[in-house]
């Protein structure tokens, strides 16, 4: 009876986040504007490399989706400037953005990306098998958990903060409910789930706390990446505060490992209170701190790692330049780096005695 509970609160919960989703259009790629209409992001195939020099190609192409499948056109494609080497052949897939005319003349034909998704979608299918090869029905679940989160993130937390609420609070908001409902899938409606879902929220409102304290005081702007100019022009009614979208995106990056940490000290301590009776709340909590101290090391150095793998452009130019260690640490992009880590790694130590405490004292 458990069981079917538990399975049905799952189905409830993944139903439920699905039809809030639905709730939200996703944005038009058609505009129309004086008797013109602009598609954007059309998918087309290479027929033909009718000529090629060092820095462009001629292409015949032939659209492949929508309205106009299989019509032929032309376009200029520049490797050197727009994809840095990049040279296109036969049967390869690109993205266009074409105008269309009154007469239904397709004109103005611009490629604006090579068409990678279906490599993507290899690579994501081999990772689903082998996490089901793996992990069996809970690693399907956990993709289910991976999926629903991206939809959450993309079709509410976005449109959220394009429509003006604070970058911060929306995303804390978002990440406690892709925290409940990732664990209740994954672990079950129990007093385990429970614990570990309280110290994730810990640690996150921890990390976010420090991030937007920390941040303020050392004068974090947010305004340290390219794309910070093209959020300027978008034709949009509300403003955004970059150093929100900063602190939004720290949050985010910590919440998997803050999640990882809870689970795994909660489900520990879950499994010596089902296999060994005569262990009580303060030895519960002790092994609980004993298994974070493991998880701290790695998650934290994870974390890093991942961050500097993430700004190594920057820092190679940085290094390059032979800026002296003060200089280095005192620059913003740096600096957003080490508070991002920082930020992210402590809600990860925090996690680990609040949830070893929930967990033995519910558990």
């Amino acid at each position: 009876m458990k069981k079917y509970v538990n399975r049905c609160i799952k189905y409830i919960l993944i139903f439920t986040v699905i039809l809030f989703i639905l709730q939200y259009n996703g944005f038009s790629t058609t505009k129309e504007s004086a008797g013109e209409i602009k598609i954007k992001g059309i998918r087309a195939k290479v027929t033909e490399v009718i000529s090629e020099s060092k820095d462009s190609q001629l292409l015949e192409l032939i659209i492949i989706e929508g309205d106009y499948i299989n019509h032929k056109l032309k376009a200029e494609f520049y490797p050197v400037f727009n994809f840095y080497g990049i040279t296109l052949s036969e049967n390869d897939e690109v993205f266009l953005n074409i105008t269309i005319d009154e007469n239904k003349v397709l004109k103005n034909v611009t490629v604006t990306n090579v068409a990678r998704d279906r490599y993507m979608l290899y690579l994501f299918a081999g990772y689903v098998l082998l996490l089901f090869i793996i992990g069996g029905f809970k690693g399907l679940r956990a993709v289910i958990s991976l999926i629903l989160s991206y939809l959450i993130i993309i079709k509410l937390l976005f449109p959220l903060i394009i429509k003006g609420y604070t970058p911060v609070y929306a995303t804390v908001l978002i990440c406690s409910i892709i925290t409940v409902f990732t664990l209740v899938l994954i672990g079950g409606f129990n007093r385990k789930t429970l614990s570990a879902i309280l110290g994730t929220f810990c640690g996150l409102v921890i990390a976010a706390v420090l991030a937007v304290k920390v941040g303020d005081m050392a004068h974090i702007t947010g305004v340290i990446d390219d794309e910070f100019y093209l959020l300027k022009y978008l034709p949009l009614n509300s403003s955004f505060s970059y150093q929100g979208l900063l602190f939004s995106g720290m949050i985010i990056s910590s919440l998997g490992a803050v999640m990882d940490v809870s689970m795994s000290i909660s489900s520990s301590i879950n499994e010596l209170k089902e296999h060994s009776y005569n262990l009580n709340t303060l030895k519960l909590i002790s092994a609980g701190m004993n298994v974070g101290r493991d998880a701290i090391g790695t998650m934290t150095n994870t974390l890093i790692l991942a961050y500097i793998g993430g700004s190594i452009y920057m820092m190679l130019i940085i290094i390059a330049e032979d800026v002296s260690l003060i200089h280095f640490i005192n620059s913003e992009a740096v600096a957003t780096e080490i508070l991002r880590s920082m930020a992210g790694s402590i809600g990860i130590i925090v996690t680990v005695p609040v949830t070893a405490i929930i967990s033995g004292l519910l558990i």
